[in-house]
């Protein structure tokens, strides 16, 4: 069966063009016409700010995965994520998401190392298909990129006879769980059953839009009002610039030569005539500026969900419960991420253990059943946890496993054995 050939929609070609306008707003091109010759405008990167702290809040620690089926796929999932970083790739994962709209992974298996390889992948490159009465589970997936000829060797051990002007060739890779299609510069180079058996593309959208896989960016709301808050910003400054250079406005006088606005300055000016200067800070103005931008600024935190607590920033004493309170705008936007993202993540884990075993050696019995476990969403009381956990098992309600879960432990397992072994040599308390 082969594979039909998936070319990119409207829809597709729109994403990208959002995809590249939010980059550019991201990167602070957050102006909409070119600056007058000599104008000075102030591009307060705010978004940047509440992006950054929304993510930083979504992984607040590196994610573990327990296999309840089998400890020692646990242990492998532990090892692999710790020895190749998966926490920096999750974390950039996560930014691109967020600004963009989408992040995606690619699951291969390496063989010269002998295991799994996770690479991040740019959306931008990606075209899928879904299933047509479920638009969450894709069925196709064609990825073209560019490449040079020596890392198109490296990667496929293909060599090109001849290179085009521009020193580079285009790779266009085309999966369904049946089959796998690669073509080099146009040209099918390798057209057979998938190996893996399942398409090795795992699709994370930020806020998942209806009818379809992809994802909408953080910045989508946050656009227009950034943008004003710039403009009345680069308005402020312009005043407060003019009246610390006041401004001379002189009557009947026909030549200025001599007049200066300096301290100590003694003006000559003709009968009949007068001079002053021109105050922009009388009157009220600044202030009704001022009134306007602490408005925009509410907004933008409201849009964004990101209060101005999680800054740190709350003007007055709060309990806990009150501080908690505060922040449940944002806590609910990262756990709607939360959800999006445990589905990728179990996907991805699920993929590493299916080569893993298949192609690397490892016995797991076959278990898939991976949970994605979360760091704490707010700062949490080290020793109040500990004492919640420890009543726990003391009651009999969780078993000493779950609780150095619960409590942060990488691989709670091999911990809770050298435990036991340490109270069996005499050394526990």
């Amino acid at each position: 069966m082969s594979i039909p050939r998936l070319e990119p929609s409207a829809a597709d070609r729109a994403r990208w063009a959002r995809y590249r306008d939010y980059l550019a707003f991201w990167e602070g091109r957050q102006w909409t016409d070119r600056p007058r010759p000599g104008e000075t405008r102030l591009t307060l990167n705010y978004a940047r700010a509440l992006v950054r702290k929304v993510t930083s809040v979504l992984f607040s620690r590196p994610v573990r995965y327990s296999v309840p089926e089998s400890a020692a796929a646990e242990r492998y999932l532990a090892r692999l994520a710790r020895e190749d970083d998966w926490a920096g790739l999750d974390d950039a994962a996560a930014l691109d998401a967020a600004v963009l709209g989408d992040a995606a992974f690619k699951v291969t298996w390496d063989a010269a190392r002998r295991r799994p390889r996770v690479t991040p992948i740019d959306p931008a490159q990606l075209v899928a298909a879904t299933r047509p009465d479920d638009a969450r589970e894709v069925v196709a997936v064609a990825h073209e990129y560019p490449l040079e000829p020596a890392a198109l060797e490296a990667v496929f051990g293909l060599r090109l006879p001849r290179l085009g002007p521009e020193g580079w060739v285009t790779v266009r890779e085309e999966w369904t769980a049946e089959r796998y299609r690669l073509l080099v510069a146009g040209e099918t180079v390798h057209d057979d059953a998938n190996p893996y058996g399942w398409i090795p593309y795992v699709l994370v959208p930020n806020s998942p839009a209806p009818g379809g896989p992809w994802g909408e960016s953080d910045l989508a709301d946050l656009l227009d009002v950034c943008r004003e808050l710039n403009r009345r910003l680069t308005v402020l400054s312009r005043i407060l610039q003019v009246s610390g250079n006041p401004i001379v406005v002189l009557e009947n006088v026909t030549a200025s030569e001599g007049i200066r606005a300096e301290e100590g300055a003694v003006w000559e000016l003709p009968e009949g005539s007068r001079a002053y200067l021109l105050d922009m800070l009388s009157g009220g103005g600044v202030a009704l500026h001022l009134e306007y931008v602490r408005l925009l600024f509410q907004v933008l935190h409201d849009l964004a969900e990101v209060p101005r607590a999680a800054f740190g920033d709350h003007g007055r004493d709060l309990s806990g419960a009150a501080l908690e309170l505060e922040l449940q705008p944002l806590v609910h936007k990262v756990e709607r991420k939360r959800r999006s993202w445990e589905r990728a993540l179990r996907q991805r884990a699920q993929r590493v253990l299916d080569l893993a075993e298949r192609l690397g050696g490892e016995s797991f019995g076959g278990a898939r059943g991976v949970e994605v476990v979360w760091g704490p969403l707010l700062p949490v009381d080290e020793e109040r946890a500990v004492r919640v956990q420890v009543g726990l098992v003391a009651a009999g309600i969780r078993s000493r496993l779950t609780a150095a879960r619960e409590l942060g432990s990488l691989d709670p397992e091999a911990e809770l054995a050298r435990v036991a072994a340490e109270r069996a040599a005499g050394l526990g308390g």
